[in-house]
């Protein structure tokens, strides 16, 4: 599609035929997102270090592969077998650790490395790797945080990894719009994930409500990982074929 051209919704949202690749696809957001492009017809490979990654069978349009994202081996793997003979259309960089960092004072050099490696080298590596496959409109989605936009006492290092991967795929979306790839990212607020449930375990013992937690946003809407992925879909679709450097912020309005 020639861009300004008409087409219909359902056409502009159909991915049949697309392939791509979703990092920490096997639970929480990640798994959202997969079962969304499943959904929209598009075959994905899901990337993860989960052991229990190699129990799942592969189908058609999903194949399970595991992938420590820092090892470049790993990556690359999982990234060329993605693309098959046709190339790869989409990348989703949603693989990451959690943010309890605790107090500045408290937290260790090797600790904030290990925070940039995952959430941000990482990232940074797979969207080099898939820009070498990815076909014309094409679309990397990296997964920040609104961290990043208002930072957060006791998250320190988390909120500078998440500011990271803005700066990072603004830089992208200049560099490779002219390739025809656009680079988005989105921002989650709270999102009820495995991952936040572990996070936020130590507190409910301290009497914290988690649930209400959770929704504690304008709407009053429980953050559900589907949010996030109808977020996802939307930006690797031709509905944001106009749309790259972006950072959409799907947060209940949290930080409105």
């Amino acid at each position: 599609m020639r861009m300004g051209e008409f087409a219909s919704i359902n056409k502009m949202i159909d991915l049949s035929g697309k392939r791509g690749i979703v990092t920490g696809g096997f639970k929480g957001i990640g798994k959202a997102i997969t079962a969304r492009l499943i959904e929209c017809g598009a075959k994905v490979v899901v990337a993860d270090s989960d052991p229990l990654i190699n129990d799942c069978p592969n189908t058609d349009n999903i194949i399970f592969q595991y992938c420590d994202v820092t090892d470049e081996a790993n990556l690359v793997s999982a990234i060329t077998s993605s693309t098959g003979d046709q190339g790869l259309d989409f990348l989703v960089n949603n693989a990451g650790i959690f943010p309890t960092t605790g107090p500045i004072e408290d937290v260790a050099d090797d600790f904030v490395s290990r925070m940039l490696e995952v959430n941000v080298r990482a990232q940074y590596s797979a969207s080099r790797e898939a820009a070498r496959y990815l076909q014309r409109g094409g679309s990397i989605v990296n997964i920040a945080s609104i961290a990043a936009l208002r930072g957060g006492a006791n998250i320190s290092a988390y909120s500078t990894s998440k500011a990271a991967i803005i700066g990072l795929t603004q830089s992208f979306a200049q560099e490779l719009g002219a390739k025809g790839i656009r680079v988005n990212a989105i921002a989650p607020g709270i999102i009820d994930t495995p991952g936040v449930q572990d996070q936020l375990g130590p507190l409910k013992e301290g009497g914290l409500d988690i649930e209400s937690a959770i929704a504690s946003n304008p709407l009053r809407l429980t953050g559900a990982p589907d949010y996030i992925a109808r977020a996802a879909i939307f930006l690797i679709s031709d509905l944001a074929a106009f749309i790259s450097g972006h950072t959409l912020v799907v947060d209940g309005g949290s930080t409105a």
